[in-house]
């Protein structure tokens, strides 16, 4: 079923547990996502970039979501992963989204709080949720800001978001030695006992499974993985061209990229530990 994800989110916040957000780009990821979470009886978010919205069209690729969430034994989410205007984020409403980002990280601060809050005004019209990113993350050669807790609860109260994607040392990509600082993660978590905002783990793929673990003990209550789906994919494809130079059937190959990539989201859907929480 097609759903706002505040419930289930709030649900992991109170369980203890991590729902997990994974980014698509075609209908195979879609549905390999989907069948994991169903074979698992866990809720999930499956989220696009302004990057594959670019690549597949948004209102051919939301459609093909959307059919598949609602078709769904568990509850689905669509959401926009790092929309970086007000005008993607309205598309993206507009569509059928039940959940938008907007990432304003790469802004002044002020400016950060004034966009995010609009960006959640539109959501909430649209019964939807909205999620903020204090601090930026890093990765692709580019360095991250770590979230500084002091400025959390300004932010949350002055935006009103839903939940807060912060920054304690994941990157995007897959960096050589990714370490969270969890110490910074349980400063901030303190600084939102009041308001028990939700919080999110963007960067995840490169993350050792014993920070990801440690992370959901603080108060990280949604991870999103997309690296680790891509790279799955494209190797699939390479291994699968190896084993069967000559496919005689394209939908024979992407079958099998599909079994690959549910064994991926089956895996980190256990490592959050949102198994049987649908």
């Amino acid at each position: 079923m097609l759903v706002n994800p505040k419930q289930m989110i709030l649900d992991a916040q109170k369980g203890h547990y991590a729902i997990g957000a994974f980014n698509t780009s075609d209908l195979e990821i879609t549905k390999a996502i989907i069948s994991a979470a169903e074979k698992l009886k866990s809720p999930v978010m499956v989220e696009t970039s302004e990057k594959a919205i670019a690549y597949a069209g948004l209102e051919e690729m939301s459609s093909f979501i959307i059919a598949a969430a609602r078709k769904a034994k568990v509850p689905v989410a669509l959401h926009l992963d790092h929309g970086s205007n007000l005008e993607i984020v309205n598309k993206c409403l507009n569509v059928g989204y039940t959940s938008v980002m907007f990432d304003g990280s790469k802004l002044a601060y002020s400016e950060n709080v004034i966009y995010t809050a609009r960006a959640v005004v539109a959501a909430h019209r649209n019964k939807a949720t909205c999620e903020g990113e204090l601090g930026s993350i890093g990765g692709h050669g580019k360095s991250g800001k770590f979230t500084d807790p002091s400025k959390v609860p300004e932010f949350v109260k002055n935006t009103g978001v839903d939940f807060l994607a912060v920054s304690f040392g994941s990157e995007h990509g897959i960096g050589a030695d990714e370490r969270l600082d969890i110490e910074l993660l349980e400063k901030i978590q303190r600084t939102i006992h009041k308001t028990k905002t939700p919080l999110v783990l963007h960067g995840a793929s490169g993350v050792p499974d014993k920070y990801i673990r440690l992370a959901i003990k603080n108060g990280i209550c949604k991870i999103n993985i997309d690296t680790d789906i891509r790279h799955t994919f494209t190797k699939a494809i390479y291994e699968i061209k190896n084993k069967f130079p000559d496919p005689a059937d394209p939908r024979d190959i992407m079958t099998k990229v599909m079994v690959e990539i549910q064994k991926v989201v089956e895996q980190k859907i256990k490592l959050f530990g949102s198994v049987g929480k649908a």
